[in-house]
């Protein structure tokens, strides 16, 4: 046998293994989203709110998401306590 046909065997082999452990640990995307420091949130926001949010990203130099997440943890904070 060739050697370059031996190291084929070998990687398919070491392939095969590595898809078998990996289907082995199934995990649900509402399980990462609960394990995870942060989540995604998705909002429709109106138009006007929506050109708003992006003229004053653009003019603090940060992205619509950055200023919508400190948007909506100043609001909380200003909210006060829940419940």
């Amino acid at each position: 046998m060739s050697l370059l046909k031996s190291l084929l065997e070998e990687l398919q082999q070491q392939l095969q293994t590595e898809v078998v452990e990996v289907t082995a640990v199934e995990v649900t995307a509402a399980e990462v989203a609960e394990a995870a420091d942060s989540e995604r949130l998705n909002v429709t926001l109106p138009g006007g709110v929506m050109s708003r949010l992006k003229q004053q990203a653009l003019a603090e130099g940060r992205s619509c998401s950055s200023l919508a997440n400190f948007l909506i943890e100043d609001g909380l904070r200003r909210h006060g306590p829940l419940g």
